[in-house]
Formats: C-alpha cells, structure tokens, sequence
C-alpha cells in the first residue's frame, strides 16, 4: 500500500519540529476524490501532487532563511502541455505479462518531474494515470 505522505516527508527533509504541523496539515489532503503522489523534480524540491477535481496543486517544503520549514502550495491547475509516460521494466523479454510499471516521468510542463511507482498497487496505480489524463487532457 502507497503511502504519499509519509513519502514525502521522508523525502522533503523537513525540520524536526516542523515536522507534525506539517503533517497533520497534509494529512487533511487526503479524500476519497483526491489523488496524491510524490512527485520528484530536477533541480527543485521535491513536491506532493494533488489532483483533485481534475486540477493540480504541489505541496513543497522550500528553504528559507530559517531553514526548512515552510511548506508552499502551488495551485497548477490543468496542465494540457504536459507529456505523461510510463516506463516498465520488463524482468523477462519473452513474457509481455512481465511488464511492472516502474515510475511515471511527467515532460514539458509546470509538473515536470517523476513518480516512482514501485509502492502502487495496481488499483493505485490506474487511479493515479486516470487523474493524470483528467489534469492533461486538452478536450477539458
């Protein structure tokens, strides 16, 4: 089971005693409409992605001149420039059932950056595609 949040803050090396405002605060952000995952960008910090109502919104902890402990929430929006692949690996080249999704890398947009999906199940992972093209879709 995919656990976002906790992913994040191991990831966003937050300040100690930021830490439990912080997560608590995130932890409102999980609801039943609510897809979020970690999403992992060069040259920036790394973000929790909220798609929700088939919009976008990154959460990051940013450094500041007292550290890192403030975290930002960046309403993105729909991204209709955005380029979404998964990569597979594939363990044996003569079974196509083999296919694992490996991570989703996001091109060409405000949310450059990837997903590792190692920790999805399969239910987590069409979840998260299916929000993905909500947010990239230019017909919406």
């Amino acid at each position: 089971m995919n656990d976002p949040v906790a992913t994040f803050l191991k990831l966003a090396e937050i300040r100690p005693e930021n830490l439990s405002e912080i997560e608590t605060f995130l932890g409102t952000q999980k609801t039943d409409s609510a897809t979020l995952a970690v999403l992992e960008r060069p040259d920036e910090p790394v973000a929790l992605l909220k798609i929700d109502d088939g919009e976008a919104t990154l959460f990051s902890v940013l450094p500041s001149e007292r550290g890192s402990g403030l975290l930002h929430e960046t309403y993105i929006g729909k991204v209709r420039d955005a380029i979404v692949t998964q990569v597979h690996a594939i363990e044996n080249l003569g079974d196509a059932s083999a296919l694992h999704p490996e991570r989703v890398e996001i091109t060409g947009s405000r949310l450059m950056g990837q997903i590792n999906l190692m920790d999805y199940n399969a239910e987590e992972r069409a979840a998260l595609v299916d929000a993905l093209r909500m947010i990239t879709d230019p017909r919406s």
